[in-house]
Parts: C-alpha cells; structure tokens; sequence
C-alpha cells in the first residue's frame, strides 16, 4: 500500500469536521486511477455569515501518485488552504484577518500569508479595502533537498476597491483594480491590476471601451552554474511582466436590419529578467522582452426573420522583440552569441483578412449555411533567422439541414481549406508547400418512435500537401492522407427508466506517397481503429450503468520488435542457470494490433444537491504482430507464435467523484 501524504491525512480530518457541520456549503472529493497514476483531489468551502460576523474556509488538495520503473511511486501534493474571519464595525467598516497557505510536496515549499483588513463601503456597491501583514516561506537550499530549509520572512501590503457602474458625462462608468506586495528578504513579489470600461449610447448606436494594466514580479533562486550548488553560490533572479490590453468596440444601425460593427484591440507587453545578489564574478544573462499587437475589425451584419448575414473584413500586426540588457558587463563572445539566440525568435507579423458567415431558412424544412474566410499573413523575421514568410489561408463551409419528416432529419457539410506557405529565404525555399483538404460529412438522425433515437455519421476526408518544387537529386516528400469514417449512435427505451445504449466507429486511414502531376500515390501505411461501447442504464436519482467496451487499432510500422525463446535444435527451450528460458529480440517491419476490451461500469447518485459519481473500466490489453519479410530458419515457428500470442495486460481506469452539499 503506498503511504498517503500528510497534507491528504490532515485534509481528511477537516473534511470529517466538515460533513458533520449543518453550516458546511460545499464538499467535493475524488479519486481516478489510470495507466501508471493516481489522483486524489479535494476541495472543500465552509461559511457562516450573521449580521456581524463572516467566517469562510477555502481548501483545494491534489495529489499525484506515479508508477515508477522498480514499481516505486512518487508523489506530488499540493494544497492550498485560505481563512477569511471579518466583522462589521459599523454601517459601512469592516475588519478581518486573512489567512493563506500553501504546501508543494514536490520542491518541499511551504508559504504563509496572515493579514489583518479594513474595508469601507458605500451604499451601493463600492468599496475600498486594504490590508497589512506578514508572509513566509520555507523552501529547501540549492543542492541540499530538504535537509537545509531557507525561511524567508518579510511584510506584505495591498489594497482593493471598486466603483460600480454610475453614469458620468452620458458614459456609464465601471472602474476596479487591487494590488499586493511583498518583501520576503531577500526576495520581493507584487502584483497590480487595474481595470476600467465605459459604455455610451448614441441613440440606436453604441460605443464600449475598455481598458486593462497588470504587473507582476517574482522572484526565484537560482544556481550560480550548475557546476556549483552549493547553497552559498545562489543568485535571485526577478522576473517582471508588464500589460497593458485596450479595446473598442462600435455598433450602429445603418440600413433596414444591417448594422455596422467596428472593433480594435491593442496589446502591449514587456517582460524583464534580473539578477541580484549575485557574486561579482559569475556571469548572467539579463533579458528583455517586448511585444505588441494590434487587431481591428470592420463588419456588417445583416438580419431577418430567415437570414442572417455576416461578413467582415480584419487586419492586424504583431511585433516581438528580445535584447540582452547587460550587455556591456559581459565578455563580447558571451554577448554576441546570447544576442544572436535571441534576435533569432524576433519576428514582425502582418495579417490581412476576410471573412463571411451565412445562414438561410429556404422554407421550414430546409436550412442553408455556409461560412468562407481568407488570410494572408506576412511574417518578417531578422537575418539570423530563415524562418521568413508569407502564407494564405482560405477555409469554406457549405451545409444544408432538411428535415425530411417528423422522424427524420439530415444534415449534410462539405469543409474545404487551401493553405500556401512560402519561404522568403533561400536556405528554406525548398519548404514551400501547398496543403489541400475536403471533406464531407453527411450525418442522419432517424427516430421511428419516441423510445428509439438512431444517428448515423459519414465522413469522407482528403489532404494533399505537395511541394513547390524538389531540389535536383532529392526526392519528392508529396504526400497523401485519405481517411473514410462512420459513427452511429443508438438509443433504445426499454422501460420507464431503463435505456440501452450503443455506440460505435470505424476509420480507415490511408497514408501515402503523392504522385500530384499523375494524381496517384504510393501507399506507406493504412491506419484502422474499431470502437464500440454498448451500456444498459437504469434509474433517475440513482442512476447506475453496466455495459462493454471495445477498441482495436491495427497499423503497420517499419521496426517491430518481438522477444521470443530460444530452442535447440529439437525444438526444446533453452534455459539459463536460474532456470528462466532464455530469449532473445528480432525486429523486422510488420503490422501490429492493438486490442482493449473490458467490462465499463457507472454510477450517479443524487441527493438533493449532492452528487456522487463513479466510473471504472476493466481495460484488458492485447498487442499482436506479425512480421514480414525472412525470418530465420530454425526458429520462424517460434517467432510467429510469440508475436501471435503477443502481449498482456490489465490496465484499470477508475475515476470517483463526490460532492456534498450540506
């Protein structure tokens, strides 16, 4: 049995405590066992609010058990665990204590925040808050796991408030933003945020903005070099990021039922990374990173009582840069060479689009659709980098929905998307491509009665990517993807409360070398999937489901290996000196099968708003081969057989949810 963490054994006592309060809210706790991992989670809300007083306990716990090789485990755990106690002074003051906690089991990290609060408000929604106090932290030295802890103290301040929407100067106005910092010497943490948005109408037109700030620092240690850890060669290293997001949009009525529409985003970004308490001679790498984007829209939008038309035109540009900021402390080679890795992931991107959506009910019964974009993004990139390009983009959709009857409904669509990519730079020419994709997808839904729900899918697929041109002496990489489906959905009313239900699918994908001028191929793989699940259910509050479940992929692949034993010369297994046969491995190309199968159970319990719910599958595993080409003569029967008889496996999935409600 592996050992159960100790932030879980300690969560289990506040759960206890908790189911046996009439005033818990909320409790939820789950289990899920897969291949080579398992997962508990929890979390739990607790309150109780009076006139005066207002107590309120969050708690969220995850723990991850891996299957090692040997069949060890590891764990991750974390928990994370917040108090809220405030009283009301007054009308209109209120103050608490705060608590936060957090444990990573992982890199042993312990964190405590306690604050006291004061919070002054208004008689509509106002409020202004702020908040004094003290965090720590506890985590292990570079290179000592958890024999040296660092503590890690310091005072903390914030603030928060917000304005509820009032109107000003014909504007209606939301205003909110809060704010924390930290000095847990040596280290320093903060955050901020800031946002505001106003809305006007202008007699049937309307006009919003809005506008958003953040910053955010975080500090972290780091090695020196990772030669040397010792816990006195440590360094911090601040990370601060700061964004700024601004948006407007614009409607307006012009025509009988078409509408203007306009909308422009803007985004900036710069991101700073520093070094301190670092000795004088080591070397560090100081980096800043810039972004912007801009995306503008411009669209009308036409609608009636059976259409409804959209078409819109787009354009944006984005911008990335990234600078060594110490440059001038390090040695040149250093700085050249960080400087040219960096330059390499600038880029300048323009991008230029339409697009347009349809929708027309012809007469009751038949619907059209149909939607149509195009793209053509320029992306610039430095010298350094010969990832420079432009690309075009055209996706369509057509559909049409009939309903031929009461008892049954059609829907038929056809996707199609060109994609052309060219390489402005002559080390990369040879990858320009052009990607080519239909598909169809007619879908039936028949209902004989009102027990029986039948849906039935069809889908035809097609991709070709073709190169520009092939270099002399060098072969073609056309290829071929070509892939036919089917999906149905059964289901069938046995009784008041007992339904059966089927579910299955079959593709069959083909992969090939692509001939484009002849408009043939050379086949390389063909990929086959079955599934099938066929499950009875029954009940309404408790609901339970019993049923099974089929998987089968078949596939070739160039190197299948296959271990089998080893026999003299009368067919007689050889063994070793602890008297285990002994094998050996032979690989050569073959087709291999993969098959699953096993019992699926369910079960849904509801009482009032709580909920119980459990799923688990049997999954039984078999993986068959079979090898082509000349296998060696004294032991093809053996060979065979062992990749006939394959290999083995149970592999459960279970997966348990609850939650109480009390």
């Amino acid at each position: 049995m592996p050992r159960l963490p100790r932030c879980f054994l300690a969560l289990a006592a506040v759960f206890l405590m908790l189911a046996v309060d009439a005033a818990a809210q909320r409790l939820e706790t789950g289990f899920e066992r897969e291949v080579n991992r398992f997962r508990w989670t929890s979390t739990a809300l607790y309150g109780i609010e009076t006139s005066d007083w207002r107590f309120q306990l969050r708690n969220k716990f995850l723990s991850d058990a891996f299957i090692l090789f040997g069949d060890q485990l590891r764990f991750r755990d974390e928990d994370r665990l917040s108090v809220e106690v405030e009283r009301k002074l007054a009308t209109r003051h209120v103050a608490g204590v705060h608590t936060r906690t957090a444990w990573y089991g992982l890199s042993q990290t312990f964190t405590q925040e306690v604050y006291g609060t004061y919070r002054l408000t208004s008689s509509g929604r106002d409020f202004l808050e702020s908040y004094l106090g003290v965090a720590w932290d506890r985590r292990p030295r570079a290179g000592t796991g958890a024999a040296l802890q660092r503590p890690d103290v310091g005072p903390v301040v914030g603030f928060g408030g917000e304005i509820a929407p009032r109107s000003a100067a014909g504007y209606t106005i939301r205003l909110a933003g809060d704010g924390s910092w930290q000095r847990i010497t040596p280290r320093r943490a903060g955050t901020l945020h800031l946002q505001g948005e106003a809305d006007r109408q202008f007699g049937s037109a309307r006009l919003t903005s809005g506008i958003r700030l953040s910053s955010h620092r975080r500090d972290t240690y780091r090695a020196v070099s990772f030669l040397n850890r010792d816990a006195a060669m440590e360094a911090i290293e601040a990370t601060t990021s700061d964004t700024l997001e601004f948006n407007l949009l614009f409607e307006t009525p012009v025509f009988r039922g078409i509408s203007l529409m306009s909308q422009t985003d803007i985004r900036a970004n710069n991101r700073f990374i520093r070094t301190h308490n670092a000795p004088e001679a080591a070397l560090f790498f100081e980096t800043n990173f810039n972004r912007r984007a801009i995306d503008t829209e411009l669209g009308l939008v036409y609608t009636s009582l059976g259409a409804d038309v959209r078409l819109a035109v787009e354009a944006g540009a984005v911008t990335e840069r990234r600078n060594l900021a110490n440059s001038e402390s390090l040695p040149r080679s250093e700085a050249t060479q960080k400087n040219n890795l960096l330059r390499q992931a600038d880029y300048e991107e323009g991008v230029f689009g339409v697009r347009g959506r349809f929708r027309l009910t012809i007469v009751p019964r038949v619907t059209m659709t149909a939607t149509a974009s195009s793209r053509i993004v320029r992306h610039d990139t430095p010298d350094v980098n010969p990832d420079d390009r432009d690309e075009i983009y055209h996706n369509g959709e057509i559909g049409m929905q009939l309903r031929l009857s009461r008892y049954v409904q059609s829907d038929v669509r056809v996707f199609g998307s060109w994609y052309h990519a060219v390489y402005l730079k002559a080390e990369r020419s040879a990858d320009n491509s052009v990607q080519r994709s239909l598909r169809l997808r007619p879908t039936i839904r028949w209902r004989p009665s009102e027990r029986t729900d039948l849906r039935f899918v069809t889908e035809v697929r097609a991709t070709y990517t073709v190169d520009d041109f092939v270099l002399p002496g060098r072969r073609s990489s056309d290829q071929s993807a070509r892939e036919l489906r089917f999906e149905t959905d059964i289901e069938r009313r046995l009784g008041s409360d007992v339904v059966l239900r089927a579910t299955g699918s079959h593709s069959d994908l083909r992969l090939g070398r692509l001939l484009w001028t002849e408009f043939a191929e050379i086949p390389v793989d063909t990929l086959r999937t079955y599934s099938m699940w066929v499950r009875l259910q029954t009940g309404t509050r408790l609901l339970a489901d019993v049923g099974w479940r089929l998987f089968v992929r078949t596939d070739f692949d160039r190197v299948l290996s296959v271990r089998y034993p080893l026999q003299d010369a009368d067919g007689n297994d050889l063994f070793d000196d602890q008297g285990h046969v002994r094998t050996t491995t032979i690989s050569r190309p073959g087709r291999r099968w993969i098959e699953q199968q096993g019992p699926t159970a369910g079960l849904v319990w509801t009482v009032g708003a709580s909920r119980l719910r459990l799923d688990a599958w049997a999954n039984m595993q078999r993986i068959r081969r079979r090898l082509y080409g000349t296998l060696p003569d004294n032991a093809a029967d053996s060979i065979r057989a062992a990749a006939r008889t394959g290999t083995r496996k149970l592999i459960p999935t279970v997966a348990l949810t609850v939650s109480w409600v009390l």
